[in-house]
């Protein structure tokens, strides 16, 4: 039943065929490429993004297979209670020890939105409260704004807030003690231009941090 859904869909049969022709592409320019990617993972960058389809990672940073450790959902949040994100981050950090942390937002993006309507999205209502509760913190400096403009600053808002949540935790803190080199960056992607924006929010030490998130 699979194979035949698959036969008579056309999306899936082209991402099907694209995936063979990329291997094929792959392996006559080398032969052990994919004999060498099985052998593991050494990523430098752990990217923490939104779900939007069109934040293609390797795309947009022009990247390969290993580089970076990815972890998205929607509007990309790091809820401090969040196993999933403290999972993956616990993991980038302490087992493959990446070097750079990014919480990448996006102009337009379809959960700041909603999250700044009065619109019920469902179950997304309960995943957005904290970023509501961001936008009404900081609602005067987000309304002076050109109505086209607020979105997007609300966005550059959650992903600081997001830099800050990643630079308290314990397995960050504890990196730093051991005296390695670890960064934590805000980004956002511009869909307008394609571009990278560096927010200028970058922690590299635990200087940066509070001195009561500094558990012993």
């Amino acid at each position: 039943m699979a194979s035949e859904v698959q036969s008579s869909n056309s999306t899936i049969q082209n991402v099907i065929q694209n995936n063979k022709e990329w291997v094929t592409e792959v392996q006559a320019n080398n032969p052990d490429y994919f004999t060498n990617l099985a052998k593991g993972q050494s990523p430098k960058l752990l990217w923490i993004g939104c779900s939007d389809s069109r934040m293609a990672v390797d795309v947009l940073t022009q990247t390969k297979p290993g580089d970076v450790f990815i972890h998205r959902n929607i509007a990309n949040r790091i809820p401090s209670e969040d196993l999933s994100a403290l999972s993956v981050i616990e993991y980038a950090v302490k087992h493959l020890k990446v070097e750079h942390v990014i919480v990448a937002g996006h102009t337009s993006c379809g959960g700041i939105k909603a999250a700044m309507s009065n619109s019920s999205v469902g179950i997304l209502d309960h995943w957005l409260r904290p970023i509501k509760d961001l936008y009404v913190a900081n609602q005067q400096e987000i309304d002076e704004l050109p109505e086209a403009e607020r979105a997007d600053r609300l966005g550059e808002l959650n992903v600081i807030q997001g830099v800050n949540t990643v630079s308290k935790l314990p397995v960050v803190l504890d990196a730093w003690k051991e005296g390695r080199e670890l960064y934590v960056h805000g980004w956002m992607l511009q869909l307008h231009t394609g571009l990278l924006k560096d927010l200028d929010v970058s922690v590299t030490s635990p200087k940066q941090v509070d001195n009561i998130y500094q558990l012993n």
